[in-house]
């Protein structure tokens, strides 16, 4: 015993004498004279500066691109260093309009850092009634403004006395042999990267002035990096009150994003916009590449500020969609983030994993979907990061015979901090994928911020048939992970597809209705509430009068229905 004491003791002061001999680090601290630099002229910025110090061994500094700074590494020790800051104009012309813009000076040194914020002013441009026609008024003039966006001259020629760019009259574009989107760039965008434009976006806004722009016809194929649509990318801009007539045709190459109105939507608003066109794609020959389109916008975008504290939203309101849709996937079918989709609306919405918000609100779609994609929605297929689905409707039926797809009639992925809220579909939905899931709303919840819920009116009407028993619901077909699922009211028809047209139809009612919306993992169960079953959705009960069910006939198919308008009551 006292030889494995004297050991014990001996291994005890040997971690002592160890510990005592760690070096500790040592803490460091930069400072400078200045909190923030703010108010820089636009036009002639001229020089700042700005002194810094530390006790670090060196420090480096890193500016917003607008911003040049001399020196931008020194040694620390305690000395004070004078940086000089070169700020680039902010200022086209005088005719053009600029917006303000803010970022921030970091200096690190020695595991430490300081930010201070640095903000330039934009440049109002004065109106001079003299140089303005007060709108769009003809083809010719149309094409003048489609060059002066690419070209980032002054729009002033076709602005009302509201700074906007209004459409005076209706336009045919079938004269185009091909077409340069309006604001023609090269983007990418994810939740990783962000959204990056290169080029001359739209920055304004263009009213339609309830105008129709018809024959848009196109046959393309849209390249890496490419943003394609009647405009190819808006950057806090606006497009609203106008209706499109289009014609597509359009295959990709590589990662790209197509919508009719825009390609891009970053930190922008769509409202009150209808389309009515026909869409045909043969899809993609790079697989493992995004390829996004939609009915409205391709992708959607928005930004959290956090230097200002300001939240750059998206917003899709108000829109109307009318299409014949037949789309195939080219050589990528992926169901995931990378694959290739179709939304009636838009077709994939992110941020960087930040507070900013991109919605979709109050849209409506319509027509005909056929396609065998991935991910394919009337709504929007990609609900990324941080999407707010409200108040849509979706009227359009869907046919889709990917193997391995996620699809739901108003989206098909809801991720991390996004929800659908009182939206309603009307459109049958048949998917013959052996494993393909398919959902009435949705096809897949999967994250804890994540939520589905109802409102007064019944959620679903259509017909839903697939032949994955385990992921199929007149409701959301996986239900994974989510904070809730709650208030929805339910009605229409579940089956299991059978090629023959002898479909195997489920007896759903208001007593068994839990057993039809969809795999639920148990650990999330006690947050799934209030789900209701009518057997009419046009006589919705009140809490005290339940609906008395009504069983469809297991052996009916719906081979003879009207796939848009006919619905199980």
């Amino acid at each position: 015993m006292k030889t494995i004491t004297k050991i014990t003791l001996s291994l005890l002061v040997g971690a002592a004498v160890a510990v005592s001999c760690k070096k500790e680090e040592p803490t460091y601290t930069i400072t400078a004279d200045r909190t923030e630099v703010t108010d820089i002229a636009a036009t002639t910025p001229g020089e700042e500066v700005i002194v810094v110090t530390t006790d670090a061994p060196y420090w480096i500094l890193q500016t917003p691109e607008w911003v040049t700074a001399n020196p931008v590494t020194g040694v620390g020790g305690g000395e004070s260093t004078i940086v000089t800051l070169t700020v680039a104009p902010n200022y086209k012309n005088e005719t053009t309009k600029t917006k303000p813009r803010s970022g921030a000076l970091k200096f690190s040194g020695g595991k430490t850092s300081l930010s201070i914020p640095i903000s330039q002013l934009g440049y109002q441009a004065t109106i001079d009634p003299s140089l303005s026609i007060g709108g769009i008024p003809s083809m010719e003039e149309f094409r003048k403004f489609i060059t002066a966006v690419n070209e980032g001259a002054s729009l002033i020629r076709w602005m009302n006395n509201d700074w906007e760019v209004e459409l005076l009259t209706d336009l045919d574009l079938a004269e185009f042999t091909e077409w340069t989107p309006i604001g023609n760039v090269e983007s990418t965008g994810n939740a990783n990267n962000g959204c990056k434009l290169k080029g001359n976006a739209f920055d304004g806004i263009f009213n339609g002035g309830g105008h129709t722009i018809r024959n848009f016809k196109v046959t393309h194929t849209a390249t890496e990096g490419s943003t394609f649509g009647l405009f190819g990318a808006l950057d806090n801009a606006t497009v609203k009150n106008l209706n499109v007539e289009a014609e597509w045709n359009i295959s990709a190459n590589g990662v790209a994003d197509v919508g009719i109105v825009a390609g891009t939507v970053y930190c922008s608003t769509i409202e009150n916009v209808k389309v009515n066109a026909v869409i045909n794609s043969t899809g993609t020959t790079a697989s493992g590449s995004r390829f996004a389109i939609g009915g409205i916008a391709g992708f959607v975008f928005s930004f959290y500020d956090s230097e200002d504290g300001v939240a750059h939203d998206s917003w899709i309101k108000d829109c109307e969609t009318t299409a014949t849709v037949n789309l195939s996937a080219g050589s990528n079918t992926a169901a995931g983030a990378t694959g290739m989709m179709y939304g009636g609306i838009a077709a994939f919405a992110t941020n960087v994993k930040d507070d900013s918000r991109n919605h979709i609100e109050n849209c409506v779609n319509n027509g005909t979907l056929t396609t065998d994609i991935g991910r394919c929605s009337g709504i929007l297929p990609t609900a990324n990061y941080g999407t707010i689905i409200q108040g849509c409707t979706n009227n359009a039926t869907q046919i889709n015979n990917n193997g391995n797809g996620r699809i739901g009639q108003i989206c098909c992925n809801l991720s991390t901090k996004s929800a659908v809220i009182d939206c309603v579909n009307t459109g049958d939905l048949t998917t013959t994928g052996a494993s393909t899931t398919a959902g009435a709303l949705v096809a897949l919840i999967g994250d804890d911020t994540v939520y589905i819920e109802g409102g007064e009116r019944c959620c679903n009407t259509g017909t839903i048939l697939g032949c994955n028993k385990t992921y199929l619901s007149l409701l959301c077909a996986n239900n994974n992970k989510f904070d809730h699922v709650s208030n929805v009211i339910l009605s229409g028809k579940l089956g299991v597809y059978k090629a023959d047209g002898n479909h195997e139809m489920y007896d759903v009612n208001s007593a068994n209705i839990m057993e039809f919306i969809g795999y639920i993992n148990s650990a999330y169960a006690d947050k799934v509430t209030n789900i209701t079953y009518v057997s009419d959705p046009g006589t919705i009960p009140g809490p005290d009068e339940p609906a008395e069910p009504e069983s469809p006939d297991k052996n009916g198919g719906i081979d003879g229905l009207d796939l848009v308008n006919d619905t199980w009551n």
